[in-house]
């Protein structure tokens, strides 16, 4: 009669059927569950944990530094090639794996309809914060619908080249002539609310932005290169570049009729 098998996270365990092995079976499931709770297995995909699906991850993807986006031009007659840097902090997207295994097949359609389009990833192994990425495979579970026992399955996620920190607490300023500190390692693009009325002229580092006719407040949003009031859009109300905020210190001052500025700071990573 064939022997049963007993599946572990570490792997496949052989045991036969008799008292020994009914109390290692109890003793297996126990130690799978401690396991499941304490071993950093996971990755969180727009705030939901993957093992809420039955998925565990058998290799996080390492921390990858991005690579710059470059042209290299070969010149005739020259050894090598000429370096053009697309732009200061300008880099490619990177490709983030992590190998996965599934504990029960049943709940693939679930998955499927989770694990899809684009979000927020994080990860057990740079916790704290996450990167924005969107699923860039076609995620196979023939193995698993086979009846592979070791059920794995990738998920590549695409992601912008940076790593940015969880829940960072607003930046309130309500003396003009303020500095904030940029811990990270490249520039942040920073949300900026200033309050206040009429003509203002809001200086963070050596970026000056003119703001005319501001009646109650102003948003600056230096990713989307949008300024607005609510759901009123105020481009046309700005004249400058959106600031930035430069790892290390930044000066931050302003004229006009001011009484304090937020900052949703966005600190980053490579």
């Amino acid at each position: 009669m064939p022997r049963p098998f007993s599946w572990r996270y570490w792997g496949w365990v052989e045991y036969t059927s008799t008292p020994l092995a009914i109390w290692w079976a109890h003793a297996t499931a126990s130690s799978m569950a401690w396991e499941a709770t304490d071993v950093n297995d996971w990755f969180e995909w727009n705030g939901v944990r993957c093992t809420q699906y039955g998925i565990h991850v058998s290799e996080l993807p390492p921390p990858t530094i991005p690579s710059e986006r470059v042209t290299y031009t070969n010149v005739p007659g020259r050894p090598g090639s000429l370096t053009t840097l697309e732009g200061e902090d300008v880099y490619e997207d990177v490709v983030l794996t992590a190998q996965c295994f599934l504990s029960d097949p049943t709940k693939i359609p679930a998955i499927a309809a989770w694990l899809k389009g684009s979000g927020k990833v994080a990860f057990a192994n740079r916790q704290g914060g996450f990167y924005y990425a969107r699923i860039a495979n076609q995620i196979s579970f023939e193995k698993i619908l086979r009846g592979n026992p070791h059920r794995s399955f990738a998920v590549n996620f695409r992601s912008k080249p940076f790593w940015y920190q969880a829940d960072v607490a607003p930046v309130t300023l309500t003396t003009s002539t303020s500095t904030i500190d940029n811990p990270g390692s490249v520039y942040s693009e920073p949300v900026i609310t200033v309050y206040g009325t009429g003509d203002i002229t809001l200086m963070v580092g050596t970026t000056i932005v003119e703001l005319e006719g501001v009646s109650g407040s102003i948003t600056l949003d230096s990713e989307l290169r949008e300024a607005y009031s609510g759901t009123t859009g105020l481009n046309s109300a700005m004249s400058g570049e959106f600031p930035v905020l430069k790892p290390g210190q930044n000066a931050i001052s302003w004229t006009g009729d001011v009484t304090k500025v937020e900052i949703s700071p966005n600190w980053r990573y490579l």
